[in-house]
């Protein structure tokens, strides 16, 4: 039988010598191997461990948080953490010594070596070394967290770092709270409930970045329920030509829509000039049959143009994923958003970033560049308040009509095409004065998801 093998985590693999002629000191049989802080979930993946021998500290990584991560993997595997404030309680052994050289701490090995019998100690499966090299080489983030949400495995992303492995996210992501509260109740979804959630749409503020997050329930050989599996992708750049295509698409939708509020205004001056005209002639029939073609003509228009895509899909997203989405694009610099409240909900994505974007333009819009805007939850749905000037008509529903326009410069459909949005989606939608004096819409009759 070969010696068993000790795993030790060290940024300085010198300090496995150390180690390795303190055991042989004292006569314990053991081969010592060390592994960066970073590496070790995967480590312990590829090598047959009998026992695991982690600092206090190490780098930027809590010793207790790397102990915890490798006995949620393997739940019998010996740990043993050195260092003056060494105190982790009965599951993990604990010797208050820096020195990798020190007896006591060589004897706590020879300790723990006694009991070879766990998982981590037989060689690597072919599943293992597969799963190993998938947290090694792919470029998407991948994890795995335990029933309470800490991170037992993980590979090196730009927005998950190492140092989350033995934590949970708000321990150390620098990403907005609602955010963070999306992504925990997504957590808690899968593992209370067991259900996958998959391809969710996220966005962070403090990051500035799209992400796609899809999670499923983790059982393990007893077919317990034990935690999560997950997978999140980086999907800025795919969302900048999303919204660059979105606004191409807005853009031809409005003057599609202006042109034939236009052409229904002039034609509708004509009719009432041909109106006047008493005169019998076989002419002035074929202007009203031209006039009637072009009036439906201009209907066909106005149709196509405010209706939304016939691939009208519905999925559940979090309101505050897709309310940051859209600001970001907005690249607003003066004003400013609160989201205070979030909730799940079922709506078409594109429609639903088309309806904000009109909601929350608008309020720029009236409310000046350095406009306050709120956005949050209610029991039925959602609003976007304001603290611009209001609505300053009677009755305020008239903002939603077809070419309604305060403004010159404003097309008058916006918000025409945010109530049939709304519509579509079997929404209510209504406009008020805000807390702030601004304008506030409301969004009531919104489906959740199961």
């Amino acid at each position: 039988m070969s010696p068993p093998t000790v795993l030790l985590i060290a940024v300085d693999t010198a300090a496995g010598e150390q180690l390795q002629a303190a055991l042989e000191q004292a006569a314990i049989d053991a081969t010592v191997e060390t592994t960066k802080p970073e590496c070790v979930d995967t480590t312990l993946l590829r090598t047959a461990v009998d026992c695991l021998v982690v600092p206090v500290t190490c780098g930027g990584m809590a010793g207790g948080h790397i102990a915890e991560a490798a006995t949620g993997l393997y739940p019998n595997l010996p740990v043993i953490m050195y260092g003056s404030e060494a105190d982790r309680g009965e599951h993990i052994r604990t010797v208050a010594d820096d020195n990798l050289g020190s007896p006591e701490l060589a004897a706590a090995v020879g300790a723990a070596l006694e009991n070879r019998e766990t998982m981590a100690a037989r060689p690597a499966s072919r599943p293992e070394t597969i799963l190993a090299t998938m947290f090694e080489r792919y470029s998407e983030h991948l994890y795995v967290k335990d029933d309470d949400r800490h991170y037992l495995l993980l590979n090196d992303s730009s927005y998950a770092p190492p140092e989350l492995l033995g934590r949970r996210d708000e321990d150390g992501l620098p990403a907005g709270a609602t955010y963070l509260d999306a992504a925990r109740g997504d957590d808690l979804q899968v593992i209370n409930d067991g259900t996958d959630i998959l391809d969710v749409h996220e966005f962070s503020p403090s990051m500035g970045k799209h992400l796609r997050t899809s999670k499923i329930p983790w059982y393990d050989e007893t077919d317990e329920l034990v935690g999560l599996i997950g997978m999140t992708q980086d999907i800025t750049d795919q969302k900048e030509r999303e919204r660059l295509l979105r606004q191409q698409n807005e853009r031809l939708r409005k003057v599609a829509l202006l042109a034939a509020h236009e052409l229904r205004n002039e034609l509708q001056v004509s009719t009432g000039h041909l109106s006047q005209i008493e005169a019998d002639d076989e002419h002035i029939g074929a202007v009203e049959q031209s006039i009637e073609r072009l009036s439906s003509i201009v209907d066909k228009v106005v149709s196509l143009a405010s209706s939304d895509s016939p691939a009208f899909e519905p999925e559940q997203q979090w309101l505050s994923t897709v309310v940051w989405d859209v600001w970001s694009s907005l690249s607003l610099e003066a004003a400013s958003l609160e989201v205070t409240s979030d909730r799940r909900l079922l709506a078409d994505a594109e429609s639903m970033r088309l309806f904000l974007e009109i909601l929350l333009s608008n309020a720029v819009e009236h409310g000046g560049p350095d406009v306050a805007i709120r956005v949050g939850a209610t029991s039925s749905g959602f609003f976007v308040a304001d603290d611009g000037p209001g609505v300053d008509i009677s009755p305020p529903e008239r903002v939603f009509e077809a070419g309604y326009a305060s403004e010159k410069q404003n097309s008058g459909f916006g918000l025409y095409i945010a109530n049939r949005i709304a519509k579509e989606h079997g929404w209510s939608l209504s406009v008020d004065d805000s807390e702030d004096g601004g304008a506030r819409f409301t969004v009531t009759d919104v489906e959740r998801p199961d």
